[in-house]
């Protein structure tokens, strides 16, 4: 992410006292994420986490945790998709076939794992993924890689956007349950929102 703001003297997190104890709960979660995966084996969470920071230009360490943390615990959830394309596969399996390929392509490549490569490598495979057009080495044999790319930016993205740094960045003003907002006019803000540059 950008390291400029509109909201610099804002902390989504100091409202924190105005919301449900249900609420104060989860997010609070979130700022102390756990290291520990469920799903990725050791590798593929350096892999993933190396991943997710190239699609969403991040190296905030609390961020770059919460996101594989929500990765984890999607992957190992019982609670199924709501939709999938046919052909597509589950989605524990499509990621970890997805980040196999993306080591493949690299091998395929470079000759080197997608972790030895530096920055604009890596990021020139991840591109060619998004276009479908790394060699169908194995792990691609029956995986769409604009499918997988499309699924892995979607989580990633989501994932990041519910981090309180992030709304603390572009000015969310958080869960406002109970308080509520009042002031809903266009233009208007309440008292404890963000204001551009203090203002």
């Amino acid at each position: 992410m950008t390291e400029t703001t509109r909201y610099p003297a804002f902390d989504v997190w100091e409202q924190h006292a105005e919301w449900d104890e249900h609420t104060q709960h989860v997010v609070g979660k979130r700022r102390m994420a756990k290291l520990a995966n469920r799903f990725f084996t050791h590798a593929e969470g350096l892999q993933m986490q190396t991943v997710a920071a190239l699609l969403i230009d991040e190296n905030r360490q609390e961020v770059l945790s919460f996101v594989m943390e929500h990765l984890d615990e999607k992957l190992v959830s019982p609670i199924g998709e709501s939709q999938r394309k046919v052909g597509i596969p589950v989605r524990p399996e499509l990621y970890r076939k997805g980040l196999a390929g993306i080591d493949e392509a690299s091998h395929a490549a470079y000759r080197a794992s997608f972790l030895a490569l530096d920055r604009e490598r890596q990021l020139d495979i991840l591109s060619h993924i998004a276009e479908g057009k790394v060699a169908q080495t194995a792990a691609w044999e029956a995986l769409p890689q604009k499918e997988f790319f499309k699924t892995l930016l979607h989580d990633v993205v989501s994932a990041c956007y519910s981090h309180p740094a992030i709304w603390s960045e572009i000015g969310y003003g958080g869960p406002a349950y109970p308080r509520g907002y009042v002031r809903v006019e266009k233009g208007l803000v309440d008292p404890w929102e963000a204001k551009r540059h203090g203002e």
